[in-house]
This record gives C-alpha cells, sequence and structure tokens, in this order.
C-alpha cells in the first residue's frame, strides 16, 4: 500500500465525510482528494515525476493535506520544511536533498526567493496566494491556478518501498541530516497508531492539533485520518494554524473534543494559563504527549484537570517514523513508562557491545520493524552506523521492565559524566516538576577541571510563586543522591524551545560558556 492509495481506499470506503476544519471552515475528505488529482496534473506539468524531490514550507493550513497528495501522485518524495529554518539553514536543506521545486507562503517567500539562485538544482516555486511569474530568476507560479487545472486522477505504480518523506532532523550534532521515510514506513505507522488508539472505545473521534505538519508528529495525525473505521466517519480533525493556549481550549470545548496531540511544553502552558478553568476540558478521553520525555508530575497533573486516567506518552524518532512504543488507555497506569512496542515493531535494551540487557538494566534503546526508515540522505556511513542488522541505534537511553514496558531515561547526548558517574537530566527534570513552584526545568552539563562536567539546572517558577537556590536544592537532595544535585540553578523567564517543544538544550549550555568566559575574562 502506497499514500495516494490509502487516500483512495479510504474515500471509497468512507464516502464524502468532513474531514478537516480550520478556522470555523469544513473541509472533506472528496474536495481534499479533488484537489490532489487537480495539483498531481499541475506538479507534473512543471516536471516532478517519480524520484524526483519537491519541498514544502508552509504554514498549518488545509492545502498542506492535498499539497503533499498531490507530491505523493506524481510519484516525487515531499520534504517538509518548517518555516521557522535560517535561510541559511533553508539553503542547506534544499540543496542537499536536490529540491526541484518548492511550495511555499508568505510567511517564508521572501526567504526562499533570496537564496533560490543559489539552489542550482531548484526550477519552480509554487507560492499560496502569490501570482506567476514564469520569468523569476527562478520561475514562480500561484497555487491558486494550479488548483483550477482539470484533475487527473491517475499516478503511477509506486513500491511500499519507493520513498515518500524526507524529514531533515534538528540539527543539534551539527547539520540536519534527511531520514528517508518509505510509503510502507508511513502507512504502518499510521496503522499501528490507529490501533494503539482502541478507537472501539469511541462513539466519535475528534482530534484538536495544533503541531506543525512539517514534523513527524503532525504529519502522523494527517496519515491516520485514512484510517478511520466506517463506524466512526462522522469523526474530523479540529487544525490550528499554530499552538495558543486560550484558543486550543476554546476548540477543544466547543467541539467536545476527544483527542489531543501535544508535546509536554504545551501542557505546561495550558495547566499555568490563568483561564485554565474557565473551560470544560472533560470531553477529552485521549491525551497523547510525544516529541519528548514526559515528566509524571506534569501528566497527573493534567489527567486530573481533564478528568481522564494518564497521559499517554508515546516513544518514537523521526528514523521510525515517529513511532516505537505506546501504552494502551485501556492498560493500568505505570508512572513513567512509554507503553510497549506497537504493532508490529520490536524493541530491545542494548549495551555499548550490542549485547541485550536484562528487565531494568539502563542501554540504548534500539527498533526494529516495518516503520524504520530507508536512511540517511547522502550520508551511507552514518546510515550503517544508525542502522546494524535491521535494528534501529536510537541514541536514546532507557529500560524495559519485567512485563517488556519501555521507560525513557534520557538522551545519550544529553547524558551528564561527572566524576565517572551518569547523571540523566531527565531523572532531575522530574524531581524539579515535584516542587510547587517550578513550572519547567532543563538540566545540562557544563565543563569542570575537577569533575570532568557539573550539573546546572534551569528554572521557570509558576507565576506568584517564590523559591531560592538553596531550597530548591535542598528540595532535590531529598530525593537523588547528592552527587547528582546541580551545583547551580540559574532563574529564567522561559526555556529555549524549538518549534514542536523540544527544549533546546544546545543554547541553554552556550549560555552557560558565555557566561565563564565573561567570568574569566572580567578577572584577568
Amino acid at each position: 500500500m502506497n499514500l495516494p492509495a490509502l487516500a483512495e481506499e479510504s474515500a471509497a470506503r468512507l464516502g464524502e465525510r468532513r474531514e478537516l476544519v480550520f478556522e470555523g471552515q469544513d473541509y472533506t475528505n472528496l474536495q481534499f482528494l479533488d484537489a490532489s488529482c487537480r495539483l498531481r496534473r499541475s506538479f507534473a506539468g512543471l516536471g516532478l515525476g517519480r524520484g524526483e524531490v519537491a519541498a514544502v514550507c508552509l504554514l498549518n493550513n488545509p492545502v498542506v493535506f492535498p499539497v503533499f497528495q498531490g507530491i505523493f501522485r506524481t510519484g516525487a518524495i515531499a520534504v517538509p520544511v518548517m518555516f521557522t529554518l535560517t535561510p541559511h539553514e533553508l539553503r542547506h536543506v534544499l540543496g542537499d536533498c536536490r529540491a526541484q521545486g518548492v511550495v511555499t507562503d508568505e510567511a517564508s517567500f521572501e526567504k526562499i526567493r533570496a537564496i533560490a539562485p543559489e539552489v542550482k538544482t531548484l526550477k519552480w516555486i509554487v507560492i499560496v496566494g502569490g501570482q506567476d511569474d514564469p520569468n523569476a530568476s527562478v520561475p514562480e507560479y500561484g497555487l491558486a491556478p494550479m488548483l483550477a487545472n482539470a484533475p487527473d486522477p491517475h499516478f503511477p505504480a509506486i513500491d511500499p518501498d519507493d520513498a515518500a518523506l524526507m524529514l531533515y532532523t534538528s540539527g543539534t550534532t551539527g547539520k540536519s541530516k534527511g531520514v528517508v521515510l518509505s510509503h510502507r514506513n508511513l502507512v504502518h505507522a499510521a496503522r499501528a497508531a490507529v490501533a494503539a488508539s482502541e478507537l472501539e472505545r469511541y462513539e466519535r473521534q475528534i482530534v484538536v492539533n495544533a503541531l506543525p505538519m512539517a514534523h513527524i508528529f503532525g504529519l502522523a495525525v494527517m496519515n491516520t485520518a485514512f484510517l478511520m473505521p466506517r463506524r466512526l466517519a462522522h469523526s474530523y480533525i479540529v487544525q490550528m494554524p499554530w499552538f495558543d493556549t486560550e484558543p486550543f481550549m476554546h476548540l477543544i470545548q466547543t467541539h467536545r473534543a476527544t483527542t489531543i496531540t501535544v508535546v509536554p511544553t504545551m501542557l505546561v502552558l495550558l495547566l499555568h494559563h490563568p483561564k485554565i478553568h474557565d473551560y470544560d476540558l472533560t470531553s477529552l478521553v485521549d491525551v497523547v504527549s510525544g516529541a519528548a520525555p514526559l515528566p509524571v508530575e506534569l501528566g497527573q497533573a493534567f489527567a486530573r484537570l481533564a478528568d481522564i486516567g494518564f497521559v499517554r506518552e508515546i516513544y518514537g524518532c523521526t528514523e521510525c517514523a515517529g513511532l516505537g512504543s505506546s501504552p494502551l488507555a485501556s492498560e493500568p497506569f505505570r508512572p513513567g513508562s512509554a507503553g510497549k512496542a506497537y504493532m508490529g515493531m520490536e524493541l530491545k535494551i542494548v549495551d555499548e557491545a550490542e549485547t541485550p540487557l536484562g528487565p531494568e538494566e539502563r542501554g540504548e534503546i534500539v527498533v526494529k520493524g516495518p516503520a524504520v526508515m530507508k536512511g540517511y540522505l547522502n550520508r551511507p556511513e552514518e546510515t550503517a552506523a544508525a542502522l546494524r542488522d535491521g535494528w534501529l541505534h536510537t541514541g536514546d537511553i532507557g529500560y524495559l521492565d519485567e512485563e517488556g514496558y519501555l521507560y525513557i531515561v534520557d538522551r545519550q547526548k544529553d547524558m551528564i559524566i561527572r566524576a565517572g558517574e551518569n547523571i540523566y537530566p531527565c531523572e532531575l527534570e522530574a524531581i524539579f516538576y515535584a516542587h510547587a513552584a517550578v513550572a519547567e526545568a532543563a538540566v545540562v552539563g557544563t565543563p569542570d577541571p575537577v569533575y570532568g562536567e557539573k550539573v546546572v539546572a534551569f528554572v521557570v517558577l509558576k507565576p506568584g510563586t517564590e523559591a531560592t537556590e538553596k531550597e530548591l536544592l535542598d528540595f532535590v537532595k531529598t530525593r537523588t543522591a547528592e552527587f547528582k544535585a546541580p551545583s547551580k540553578i540559574c532563574f529564567i523567564e522561559a526555556i529555549p524551545k524549538s518549534l514542536v517543544g523540544k527544549v533546546l538544550k544546545r543554547e541553554l549550555r552556550e549560555r552557560l560558556r558565555v557566561e565563564q568566559r565573561s567570568t574569566h575574562h572580567g578577572t584577568r
């Protein structure tokens, strides 16, 4: 099965249905399918075909759905690009993937136009709301005329193992690299996610989603819509352009939403919003948190508010189509667990010699199964290092319990080694979250001439509360070994994050490095 065939099968099985609500307007699956067929003709007319590459740099918008499908229906590969990327980052991504074209909007158009002449493979730019200018240095076309073309319902034979998407990693360890995902990867991920949702529990499923469609978590929401059972054909997605706390709560209440997809930062913002108790969120049945570790206290605080059993923390990464493990809502709550391996997937914990470890033993999480990527684009050595005997080495540290439930400890690259002892920031962050005055916490390591590294915590306090460094350090030391406790706490207004809510620890480490250098120069 490939993604265009999945969309066709869904339309034939379900008939016309409301699939999306965006800013108060309804969009049906047949409208999207028709637009996809029109864009297939238009993209093919621009020379896009099997194995070619088109980038998509758009804000969340209903047109995102048919744009992706229109690209897939030519047999080409779509490259989702975050609109927040700098011109330098855009140049790298478009050049690395050898993009033939870009679909964009007013938010990113000027950046793309500026760097387009430097991307030698780029032949066209399509702009939502734009005008045709075929004489530009890189020809430009408005999307509206393309949608006015006659639909072409045909698409070439697409092998399930053909590449469908290339998503660029955040580049925390250097230049971002393209993760190549096949149609098989993405279809399996959608089916497994639907299975984990236990849709038999629902009379309807209304999903409110504010995650960017350029991220694997957001894209998964789009693909799972094709797999709705006929019994739940009246279900739909409410899509936001971006996350905004009070409108998000308003949409949950207005649509009596059953499901929200979030990252932990979104839960922090919701819980600390001054109007949180003005909205009724008790229609929620399933709260799915991913993309970053979920502190237990944070998840349980929101579960109490929404009157659900627990927030369902899922585990995955771009390299396995966002899919690794998930608990089931019908299972007993296991604090801190990200559940068992998804349908068709395997998980194990290994040491540095790749020897499997036993229950409760910490090591690297490795994943195997039909959602695992084809590899990294143009990086055979890094692909070989990540994929060994079919197992994806994630770089994440965790352990399995006796029953095979996964617990995430931390990212391997974020682990702090102090005097030869391993310290996992996530464990310390979870302790901070248990303090009544702490809204958010992030823990990093910084070089130390004696111990190798020392531990530093960045803390955001809840509005209207107070806490001293000594008070928080004493609190931490009563809950963990003293050698793990931070040597310093920095109180800040906000913790830097990516668009999808991941804490940018490299920025925190750089802040400490700059402060240390300034102090050193000041004492000379």
